[in-house]
């Protein structure tokens, strides 16, 4: 009782509402993460038009981190909350009238654009940042890690629907998953009633504050140092991920029905991880922290890639699952924390570039592997990209003795 009374410390109007915006929302993209590759291939489209599809999308958001990032730094965050609700929208709407390749790579590159569904976009953390007082953030943070695992496990554990209208009502393929990204696009809409009540916060002018301040951004160094760090991370846990859904049906032949509930299982379990995270980073520190799930889940993804036993493959994936979720709301937390609060969103959109930006390759170049090299490779090439990732938070935000003066 006392850890659940803790985690709702910083929590005003405003923060409920969008943590119920959000709450919504991630119940849709926790549908599209166990669905849309393997739709992709029901449709007759080859690992790599399905590693294309999700690049685009990846391209996209890159592109939409960093300048939603900046002119929500200028103008405000309510806007662009509202704004990304209804690209999110757009892209189920665009599911549901169309098979088209390129009718569906318009559909992904309008849901790219969408913000509001995790802490760490540039836009919501902006918005936390505003809202929250410093030593605060890390409960905000961890409560709506905690909150966003829900949704993503109930809309997990919608996955086996599209076969069920199959096998149960005689709907076809293309029907069954089209009658429910109707409801995708329904349920994204009404997060819109979230966020319409919220107030931005009262703070300076950003385009005074700009004027004031000068050159505007100023941490530069930390910018760049965090981007390349993130760079690593968005390129190997893409490799890992991006089409592991893919891999299972190719490798082991099961499909959203089966998939659905593992997905769901593994993000109900990280909602317990969350209790403690802020207990372990006030004993260990969010770096070694990070470091250290990092190199278990490079590890772990090895493992994975090494299993022909459909069992065992299923229970590493759900253990790297939880490992690597239970650093979000940690890595969010730092982010947050590393620039002065002017400049949040545009940090945090910076390296959410540098991370998707690169990340863009991933899904096509797994599915090349997938389809001309080997099935496990992605895993191999992500594990050793976690690793460097690991050692890259430790070698450019470890924590530093403090230097002695020469008359100490």
């Amino acid at each position: 009782m006392e850890t659940v009374n803790r985690l709702k410390v910083g929590f005003d109007r405003d923060m409920t509402m969008l943590t119920g915006s959000m709450f919504t929302r991630r119940i849709v993209m926790g549908f599209l993460q166990v669905v849309r590759a393997i739709y992709f291939a029901l449709l007759g489209f080859s690992p790599v038009e399905i590693g294309l599809l999700l690049s685009i999308a990846t391209f996209l958001s890159a592109i939409h981190h960093i300048t939603f990032g900046y002119l929500c730094d200028r103008y405000g965050r309510k806007p662009f909350l509202i704004l990304g609700t209804f690209f999110a929208a757009s892209r189920t709407a665009l599911f549901a009238v169309s098979t088209d390749f390129w009718v569906l790579a318009l559909a992904q590159s309008l849901g790219a654009m969408g913000e509001g569904v995790g802490a760490g976009q540039p836009v919501v953390s902006g918005y936390i940042t505003d809202k929250v007082e410093a030593h605060h953030r890390p409960n905000i943070y961890s409560t709506m890690a905690i909150t966003n695992s829900i949704a993503s496990t109930i809309g997990l554990s919608f996955g086996g629907l599209p076969i069920l209208l199959e096998n149960r009502f005689a709907y076809d393929v293309v029907s069954a998953h089209q009658l429910l990204w109707w409801v995708c696009t329904a349920v994204n809409l009404i997060s819109l009633v979230f966020l319409f009540p919220i107030h931005e916060a009262e703070r300076v002018s950003r385009g005074d504050m700009t004027k004031k301040k000068g050159s505007g951004i100023k941490n530069w160094g930390v910018i760049a140092k965090f981007s390349i760090t993130r760079s690593t991370s968005g390129l190997g846990w893409g490799m890992v991920d991006s089409l592991m859904t893919l891999y299972f049906f190719e490798r082991f032949m099961v499909s959203t029905d089966i998939l659905g509930p593992i997905y769901a299982f593994a993000r109900f379990l990280s909602i317990f991880t969350y209790l403690v995270t802020p207990r372990v980073v006030e004993r260990y520190g969010p770096i070694q922290t990070i470091v250290t799930t990092r190199l278990i889940s490079a590890g772990v993804t090895v493992l994975f890639a090494l299993s022909s036993w459909y069992p065992m493959a299923v229970a590493l994936m759900v253990l790297n699952r939880i490992v690597v979720l239970f650093t979000m709301p940690i890595r969010q937390t730092f982010a947050s924390g590393m620039v002065s609060p002017e400049e949040t969103a545009t940090a945090i959109g910076i390296s959410n570039s540098a991370r998707m930006g690169v990340r863009t390759i991933a899904p096509t170049l797994a599915g090349y592997m997938f389809e001309s090299i080997s099935l496990t490779l992605p895993f191999y090439t992500g594990a050793v990209l976690m690793a460097i990732n690991g050692g890259l938070f430790w070698a450019f935000f470890r924590p530093r003795e403090p230097e002695l003066s020469p008359n100490t």
